[in-house]
């Protein structure tokens, strides 16, 4: 039996990995569904990033309501929102929980459904491109293929998992990541 080896397309780190990251995430489409919490908004990352955003000429909504581990219902509200502002991809931006959450989001979108219709599956079909900018070292979520969402009714936490889950660019800005 082979052993695969996943990872993202592109990993971009340093003091100006943002900025060198600007012409790949613009790229990714015209309009992102930016999944982030009520910190990054504090802390001044998600203004640093929106600007960028717009700087490459990307539309952006801002879905800021990932605090405390994601669940079935966050990641509902995200799909609805990114449905009804007409998102072609998502940037995931914070720690695990909010990159969980955009890459169940980008699995819902595609496939239709609620997040338990997948625990057990193994999601192969191409989602909409995802880009993960961690704040964290902790959990890696911006390099793996799973993700963590509580279902509320059984307070199962479910592993979602599939290559299609991996991010398409991974971006460590060092400045986001120094408390």
């Amino acid at each position: 039996m082979a052993d695969n080896f996943l990872a993202p397309g592109k990993v971009i780190s340093g003091s100006h990995a943002l900025e060198s990251a600007a012409e790949t995430i613009g790229g990714m489409g015209k309009k992102a569904l930016v999944v982030t919490d009520a910190m990054m908004e504090k802390l001044g990352n998600l203004d640093r990033l929106t600007c960028m955003l717009s700087e490459s000429g990307v539309s952006y909504a801002v879905y800021a309501d990932i605090n405390g581990e994601p669940d079935d219902r966050m990641v509902e509200r995200g799909v609805r929102l990114y449905q009804e502002e007409k998102c072609d991809f998502l940037v995931g931006l914070g720690g695990g929980s909010p990159i969980d959450s955009m890459k169940a989001i980008a699995m819902i979108t595609e496939y239709g459904g609620k997040p338990a219709d997948y625990m057990g599956k193994t999601i192969i079909r191409r989602l909409p491109p995802m880009a993960a900018i961690p704040t964290t070292a902790g959990t890696g979520s911006e390099a793996t293929q799973f993700t963590i969402i509580t279902d509320r009714s059984s307070q199962v936490k479910m592993l979602l998992k599939g290559p299609s889950c991996m991010p398409d660019i991974a971006v460590s800005v060092r400045r986001f990541t120094i408390t």
